[in-house]
């Protein structure tokens, strides 16, 4: 005897009601979402992610104080305003990593290889002998700036025409990191550079096809890509020679002999030394921290390259403020420290277009409870909408104005002259990050680009091509990425006296 369709249908919806009466509550599904909370519908939610993640991030801001929105394959939580910037900031480490959101954000498992020290020796030098040591590096910083600068742009005195900046600004910046890094003259080294910066790219690459894999194919999937290995090994075929010669030293006079290389490289050596870590791990390590350091330099420099050349009438003053810096100073942190005009036009690219329209990125570990009763449960990403904070009329005036020199008149200010640098940390200004884990390389990379941008103000003047209007932006997801196709204008100035 065959059953009955109306008692499968019943069978049928009994299970389906039963199961969800069964479900243990998920707290989750108590926080506001910006778009679609149905099963299937979320989707739509996630493709409209993709392309607008800033209205979405703009739209929770104005309601919420935290919310959730849909993505591929996670809801993720969000906070808004300085205050839940601060609180988000302050959870404790065993409640929150930011490693471990970091590591699903890139997918580093795949991209970047696991990382089995923690902190991260990277973070480690940079934190500490990096740091302490700016003001000494200073120096190199600026001399591979000026060979930078004179083998990547045109060295005619009338208008030259560039194209695809971002991948000439990454060569340049690869240089002058490298010159800390490694040193020269494998700094300037084609191949070497090469190796870096194809690295930077693969590992957003990689990112971009683990993101659009389904979560369970990934572990299967993800070893199989092949840019990291590739990078290990054409990296340990350089540096192979100066790292075991390193390592010698090491075993044989103990981390204080004498003559030591003073480079991040070395900081890198010693620390794998110390944690007795294999030498594969080194070469992993340096790329790390070549990619991070590449990536956000690269993509900030472009931006504020774009905006200068879309404001020529900046340069001028600018340029003066410079000049005068360097008479007082020369080219030292002092100087770099009075170039206030500069660093505000710095700052205020980043706060008006940036590279990323999220910051504070967090994974929970536990329950993470805030101050407003909402709960949010272990495994979840979490973030600040940063690119909404810095348009929040109600802590930038005229937020939707580009005020070159905004901050200049805040420094101004009694008791603000140090407040408001591009490297300060306030919870209305996240670009850094903010609280114990904000970014420890901000204060290398601001003297970088400011250096970098000095010469290129002293050396040039510079419009943007076409029809003079700024290159338009593109977005994916929460990452901002600048135009490839714009066309700058360069013509070289005669000669000054700098």
């Amino acid at each position: 005897m065959g059953i009955s369709p109306q008692l499968l249908y019943f069978v049928a919806g009994f299970s389906f009601l039963y199961y969800f009466a069964q479900r243990r509550p998920n707290p989750l599904h108590s926080i506001p979402t910006i778009g679609f909370s149905a099963p299937f519908l979320t989707y739509l939610s996630a493709v409209r992610w993709l392309v607008d993640a800033q209205g979405m991030l703009q739209e929770g801001y104005a309601k919420h104080k935290v919310f959730k929105i849909a993505s591929w394959d996670r809801w993720m939580v969000f906070v808004s305003g300085p205050d839940m910037n601060e609180e988000l900031s302050k959870m404790p480490d065993d409640v929150v990593s930011i490693q471990a959101a970091a590591t699903d954000l890139i997918q580093a498992k795949y991209t970047l290889g696991e990382n089995p020290v923690e902190p991260p020796i990277e973070i480690a030098a940079i934190h500490g002998p990096m740091t302490r040591n700016l003001s000494a590096i200073v120096p190199d910083i600026v001399e591979e700036v000026v060979l930078s600068v004179e083998k990547a742009f045109p060295q005619k005195q009338e208008w030259v025409e560039m194209t695809r900046m971002p991948e000439v600004l990454l060569q340049c910046i690869a240089c002058v990191e490298n010159r800390i890094f490694i040193g020269a003259p494998i700094c300037r080294e084609p191949e070497y550079i090469k190796i870096v910066t194809d690295f930077t790219v693969d590992v957003m690459k990689g990112k971009l096809v683990m993101d659009l894999l389904p979560m369970r194919l990934r572990p299967i999937l993800g070893p199989l890509l092949p840019w990291r290995r590739k990078a290990i090994r054409l990296m340990k075929k350089h540096l192979g020679p100066v790292v075991a010669e390193r390592q010698k030293g090491l075993q044989e006079h103990g981390a204080q002999w004498d003559n030591k290389p003073d480079d991040f490289l070395m900081w890198i050596v010693e620390g794998a030394w110390n944690a007795k870590i294999d030498s594969d791990f080194i070469y992993q390590t340096f790329l790390m921290a070549n990619f991070a350091a590449l990536r956000t330099s690269s993509l900030s420099m472009t931006q504020v390259l774009y905006q200068l050349a879309y404001l020529p009438e900046c340069i001028q003053p600018l340029r003066e403020e410079i000049m005068n810096a360097v008479a007082e100073d020369g080219w030292t942190r002092a100087g770099f420290n009075k170039m206030w005009k500069l660093d505000s036009f710095i700052k205020e690219t980043q706060r008006y277009y940036g590279i990323a329209v999220i910051s504070l990125r967090r994974k929970t570990l536990k329950t993470a409870t805030f101050s407003n009763g909402v709960v949010v449960p272990p495994g979840v990403l979490m973030a600040a909408a940063a690119a909404a904070t810095h348009f929040d009329e109600g802590l930038y005036k005229d937020a939707a104005i580009f005020k070159p020199f905004r901050f200049v008149e805040k420094r101004e200010a009694d008791g603000e002259s140090t407040k408001h640098q591009f490297v300060s940390l306030t919870p209305d200004w996240i670009f850094f990050g903010l609280g114990k884990h904000a970014c420890p390389g901000r204060f290398f990379v601001s003297i970088l680009m400011k250096a970098l941008l000095a010469k290129i103000i002293l050396d040039y003047d510079v419009k943007i091509g076409g029809d003079g209007s700024r290159p338009p932006n593109m977005s994916l997801a929460t990452t901002v990425i600048p135009s490839l196709k714009a066309r700058v204008l360069f013509r070289k100035r005669q000669s000054y006296d700098g």
